[in-house]
């Protein structure tokens, strides 16, 4: 057996200088008597600053602190000891050091681990579960919401055509359909926010985005502020749904007026960016590569840290009460993660803010659109079957369809669908069913039905989107989708729709 050679000073000296946790020997005097290149980092001082040195005079003030009282303790007691520390240095910026406190011979020793980044990725993990918890409760409420809503304005819509212009109800009645159209444009905001809303996504180019919304803005933001717009040249190409993401521009820019109540200047800025992977490692979620990058940045009275973690979140707002709904930032977050996207804000009190919005560049140049046929009448007479679960929004919807000629076949769920499909001697020109149902969702029970009238159109609607016909929000292609609120004119569009245009095949393979 070879001789083991014991390691000389020299040796240990480089070994502990390689290690990236740092090393500090602290003796009873409070004066360090060693410290690793690691540890020398962490401090950003000179070795003959602290070598020698006592701790109180080298940091003053910190015999006050926690951080003490355990070295103390370490000191006397022999009791090791494990903390987190935030360590503030001179320029400002504070890091965060995982210390592990042991006694030894001279004094003590304290080993530090920078854990500044991973702390940072984990707030932003905790947050992002937050949002996720949130985004499906406002989903689920928002789909129950616009069940209720459908038969509001239906019925009232109805209503209102039926009534003769002088009649003395239909002021009243106006008024609730108002009313429910101002809930259902909450309710839209709600499913913007929980991606749960339907995307018609094109690969566009940002910056005709922009100019389109730019028009607008000159309008809405006032004399009092400069907007400044500055266009990345020969900028790569993003897959969005332009309203949608003209919508993010609105509410970023309307957002930035509103924390510049004396005025100010609001930059508006894109440019194609690249997301490496130091920027992904400190940044939770976010995919290396090539990215187009719109900011949106103002001259406003900025904002503190508790506030920044709040403001995506709905209904939070820093408004005065009855001057906003909480809800535009919200709306902002819900279709920039809908669009495969991240949004990120930076701001500080008195020194404005600056929105950061990094979407992915298209892979491809064209996206395949369905365009349906218009439709020059409202009216039909073919058969209808009809699949929703909720007895007051199915009668709705029959009563709309009826009143537009068609002939409907009514069923509460898929077993029923199956049996009428299987007893009705005549076509079935269109199957109009609710996506979300007990035992057989909409999409299953189209599959299912095609096997027994392949020629039959489908046309599926829900309050939010679901798996079963959407995928991450984008509609398949070839599906026809109408979103509740069921409102008379738009229903019997889209069935018109539906039914007058030629019947193709769907691109996706069978139960996707």
């Amino acid at each position: 057996m070879a001789d083991i050679q014991p390691l000389g000073a020299r040796d240990l000296d480089n070994m502990l200088g390689s290690l990236r946790e740092g090393i500090q020997v602290i003796d009873h005097d409070w004066r360090y008597v060693y410290l690793n290149q690691a540890a020398i980092e962490h401090s950003r001082r000179e070795p003959g600053e602290l070598i020698g040195q006592r701790m109180q005079d080298a940091y003053p003030g910190i015999e006050h602190g926690l951080l003490f009282s355990h070295l103390e303790r370490c000191m006397h007691d022999g009791t090791p000891s494990a903390m987190q520390n935030d360590f503030n240095y001179p320029d400002g910026t504070t890091r965060v050091f995982e210390l592990h406190i042991e006694p030894c011979e001279l004094g003590v020793v304290v080993l530090s681990i920078d854990i500044t980044e991973s702390r940072k990725l984990e707030a932003q993990l905790r947050h992002a579960q937050k949002m996720e918890a949130v985004g499906r409760l406002a989903g689920s409420v928002a789909h129950d919401f616009n069940n209720m809503l459908s038969v509001i304005l239906g019925y009232s819509s109805m209503l209102l055509s039926d009534l003769k212009p002088v009649d003395p109800l239909r002021a009243d009645i106006d008024l609730i359909r108002v009313a429910g159209e101002k809930a259902a444009a909450l309710t839209r905001q709600l499913l913007a926010f929980s991606r749960q809303q339907v995307l018609a996504p094109k690969v566009v180019d940002l910056n005709e985005v922009v100019q389109e919304s730019e028009r607008m803005l000159r309008r809405l933001l006032g004399e009092d502020i400069e907007l400044v717009t500055l266009y990345g040249r020969s900028l790569s190409r993003v897959l969005v749904d332009p309203n949608q993401m003209d919508q993010v521009v609105m509410n970023l820019a309307l957002n930035a007026r509103d924390a510049m109540p004396t005025g100010g200047k609001l930059t508006i800025e894109t440019r194609d960016v690249v997301l490496d992977e130091a920027y992904t490692a400190d940044h939770f979620n976010v995919t290396p590569g090539p990215h187009v990058m719109l900011a949106v940045s103002d001259t406003g009275i900025g904002m503190d840290k508790e506030t920044q973690t709040r403001i995506f979140e709905p209904f939070f707002t820093t408004k005065e009460l009855g001057k906003g709904t909480g809800l535009g930032l919200s709306t902002v977050f819900g279709i920039v993660h809908q669009s495969g996207g991240n949004i990120w804000v930076y701001s500080e009190p008195g020194s404005g803010s600056t929105f950061k919005v990094y979407l992915p560049r298209a892979e491809r140049d064209e996206v395949e659109v369905v365009d349906f046929v218009q439709p020059v009448t409202l009216r039909g007479s073919e058969t209808i079957l009809l699949v929703e679960d909720q007895d007051e929004v199915r009668r709705v919807a029959q009563e709309i369809l009826t009143r537009h000629g068609y002939h409907v076949l009514a069923a509460q769920n898929a077993g029923e669908a199956l049996l009428s499909c299987e007893r009705h001697p005549r076509t079935i020109q269109l199957l109009l069913t609710d996506v979300v149902m007990p035992q057989m969702s909409g999409r299953e029970l189209a599959e299912r039905l095609a096997q027994i009238r392949p020629d039959m159109k489908v046309l599926y609607m829900s309050g939010y989107t679901d798996n079963a016909i959407i995928h991450h929000g984008i509609l398949d292609s070839g599906a026809a989708f109408v979103q509740k609120p069921i409102l008379p004119d738009l229903l019997a569009r889209r069935v018109r729709e539906v039914l007058d245009t030629p019947a193709r095949k769907s691109s996706l393979p069978p139960g996707r």
